[in-house]
């Protein structure tokens, strides 16, 4: 497909906006290297929000400490909770329709045990309608959609925490 006239003027301009309002898709995080590491806890490793957050660290430039003294900051997880409960019931009384939510309370410390960004809360939520007629799907639908869920939660947390640390008063030495 070829852009002609108008089209071409409306996609270069499109780009122009994106570029100029501080868009980006994918880039490095701000900061030296030490400036960039975080330590991770409250959850194990195995956990699906840990190495989520671990991959988008990585993509973003930063890298996951050893221990907690070698980082710029402490993210504690105080709970990771799948929440899943029927929203509307079937004729039969059966529940066709569930509320799938996935909560994450966190705060950031530095290696002093500082808080630097208290106590938070982020919440992804998801509606997925249940036919009954395939339960194998149902759960195979559910489960895709937890892993997406905890993506996006792993996602948003370390935006939160970068910016949350960006905002932060500075922390005497």
């Amino acid at each position: 497909m070829r852009l002609h006239g108008r089209g071409r003027v409306l996609t270069l301009a499109a780009a122009l906006l994106l570029a100029g309002c501080g868009f980006h898709l994918r880039g490095d995080l701000p900061g030296t290297p030490q400036e960039k590491t975080f330590f991770l806890t409250g959850i194990n490793r195995s956990n699906p929000v840990y190495a989520n957050f671990a991959q988008s660290l990585a993509a973003a430039g930063g890298t996951m400490a050893a221990k907690p003294g070698d980082a710029r900051a402490i993210v504690n997880l105080v709970r990771v909770r799948h929440i899943r409960r029927p929203i509307t019931l079937s004729a039969a009384g059966r529940a066709n329709m569930f509320d799938l939510r996935l909560l994450v309370i966190f705060e950031v410390q530095n290696a002093k045990g500082d808080v630097l960004i208290p106590e938070k809360e982020i919440e992804v939520r998801r509606e997925y309608f249940n036919t009954q007629g395939s339960p194998l799907g149902q759960g195979l639908e559910e489960r895709q959609m937890r892993e997406e869920m905890e993506k996006e939660a792993a996602q948003t947390l370390l935006r939160q925490v970068v910016f949350g640390l960006r905002e932060a008063p500075p922390q005497p030495a």
